[in-house]
């Protein structure tokens, strides 16, 4: 008996998760964005080459270019897509007084809808791969590290599971589709000036480390290559971590300013271990994952249905 009311569980989260995919995949934002992302990332490959053409430069070769992620903007753009119809949509179409009637809990639906972006994300990562893995190829020569792609996209999931956990619990707090995107655009351009603010007229610019964001730019000192020490580049950090745990990061942080003609904005700079990089990105990305789902969690199993 105990068994039967197993598979009876197992059977209903499947069906639930079938359908969380399904209609993820047939909206229209999603689509769009999606390919908008590939029609930019591919053009980012064609441009060095149209102005490698007309200067008569070579093109630099570049082994790590395979291993490098969309910016934080198409991450935040992609959770958007994703995450704002998926709890509201539920109540403003009136779907949930279907759902919720059915004899499955609203915890087991809170999970389909997370499970399913999951594996949509991780489809629409791994095909964003391997078009940069065959457009570097062709374009900056062969790549090393392949191995480690799979490092690569769970990290770009992740940065983007932060943002998802945003539009999330405010699409559970509010059950409006608009309030969940234009909300969590709010906040994502709020964050992004009171850094900046911060950064060059009060000297905090560390506090980028501690957001949702691209953190603070760097340089890998045993390749030169370049990375950011964010949430929002956790799978370029996670990748390069893995190559090589040893590698450390010279990060140049914005202390403030000086007045003059013209006035400068002042930097410092730190050589930090790459582990110290990953640690604090992977810290602070669950320090906001975690409370955010599980608030939007409470909130969607205690919503009430209205008339």
């Amino acid at each position: 008996m105990e068994r039967k009311k197993k598979t009876s569980g197992l059977s209903k989260f499947k069906a639930l998760l079938k359908y969380e995919i399904l209609w993820n995949l047939r909206k229209r934002k999603f689509q769009a964005i999606l390919l908008i992302i590939i029609i930019i990332q591919m053009i980012a490959f064609i441009v060095p080459m149209i102005f490698s053409s007309m200067t008569g430069q070579a093109i630099q070769q570049d082994p790590y270019k395979a291993l490098s992620s969309p910016s934080g903007f198409f991450i935040f753009l992609i959770a958007i897509a994703i995450g704002m119809n998926s709890i509201p949509e539920e109540f403003e179409h009136g779907r949930a007084h279907i759902l919720f009637s059915k004899p499955v809990s609203r915890s087991l639906i809170f999970l389909a809808k997370i499970a399913a972006a999951l594996i949509i994300l991780t489809i629409a990562y791994t095909i964003l791969y391997l078009i940069g893995l065959g457009l570097s190829f062709a374009i900056y020569g062969p790549q090393d590290y392949i191995v480690f792609s799979p490092i690569l996209i769970l990290g770009i999931l992740l940065s983007t599971i932060l943002y998802l956990s945003m539009v999330f619990f405010l699409g559970a707090v509010s059950k409006s589709s608009i309030i969940a995107a234009l909300g969590s655009f709010g906040i994502l351009i709020g964050l992004s000036i009171t850094v900046g603010i911060l950064g060059v007229f009060a000297g905090q610019a560390w506090i980028a480390d501690y957001i949702p964001s691209g953190g603070q730019s760097g340089i890998i000192v045993d390749n030169g290559m370049f990375i950011q020490t964010g949430t929002d580049n956790l799978g370029v950090i996670l990748s390069q971590l893995a190559i090589n745990p040893n590698a450390n990061v010279n990060v140049t942080y914005v202390t403030g300013y000086q007045l003059g003609s013209p006035p400068r904005i002042l930097y410092e700079s730190q050589i930090i271990p790459i582990s110290q990089v990953a640690l604090r990105a992977l810290g602070v990305a669950s320090a906001y994952i975690l409370p955010l789902m599980l608030v939007a969690w409470i909130l969607f199993k205690r919503s009430e249905i209205k008339e």
